[in-house]
């Protein structure tokens, strides 16, 4: 046997071995990187079956090919039960490490939903400040201090006199414009009112305040 076909030989058979499971010739292959050609592969695992120490499967129509596990150390009751057990505390470990990790990864959640301890100064300051400012509010409203200048109760005043005007005045405009259009309308005036959409002071409850 040539050189490339001992290593080839030596490669496969140690690869599956080492994985003791299933693979095709294909997976092999692929598996060693490439390292050695896929017919040559094939031809090594052929020979491996033929000399018992590969077993081969069908997979549907694919073939895969196994370690022959007759040929494979076996193991005395006594290691079987120590490796029962070892499996056991690696599982138990396994188990309290997810808890652990459960626990770490729900308290990651929490503090990144929490305020930074820049944020949560910031957010003290904030509140301090309103909170200052209506105690200031509320201590002027129990002495019943005044919150506004004269000045401005007389601008507010102005301004409401203002509005009212404005109102009576665009009020007298529209009722002049539509008993102009009534002189010729064919119909009542409600059903002006409807026909333009038109909402009086009287429809939505709005009065002119009394002084």
């Amino acid at each position: 046997m040539a050189k490339k076909d001992e290593a080839a030989l030596a490669a496969v058979y140690q690869y599956y071995l080492h994985q003791n499971r299933p693979y095709s010739a294909q997976d092999v292959f692929m598996n060693l990187h490439k390292e050695h050609g896929k017919p040559l592969v094939q031809r090594v695992i052929d020979q491996l079956v033929a000399q018992s120490k590969l077993k081969e499967k069908l997979n549907g129509k694919q073939k895969c090919y196994v370690v022959n596990q007759d040929s494979m150390p076996t193991s005395s009751e006594e290691e079987l039960s120590k490796l029962d057990e070892e499996c056991k505390n690696i599982s138990d470990q396994l188990a309290k490490k997810q808890e652990s990790l459960k626990a770490m990864e729900a308290n990651v959640r929490k503090l990144n939903s929490s305020l930074t301890s820049k944020e949560a100064a910031e957010k003290l300051a904030k509140l301090e400040t309103e909170n200052a400012e209506m105690k200031e509010r509320l201590d002027k409203l129990q002495n019943q201090q005044v919150l506004i200048t004269e000045d401005e109760k007389k601008s507010i005043n102005r301004k409401y006199d203002e509005s009212i005007t404005h109102w009576k005045k665009r009020k007298r405009m529209c009722v002049d414009a539509l008993d102009s259009i009534l002189e010729s309308w064919p119909k009542s005036k409600k059903d002006l009112y409807e026909e333009i959409g038109l909402e009086t002071d009287e429809d939505v409850g709005a009065t002119f305040p009394k002084k």
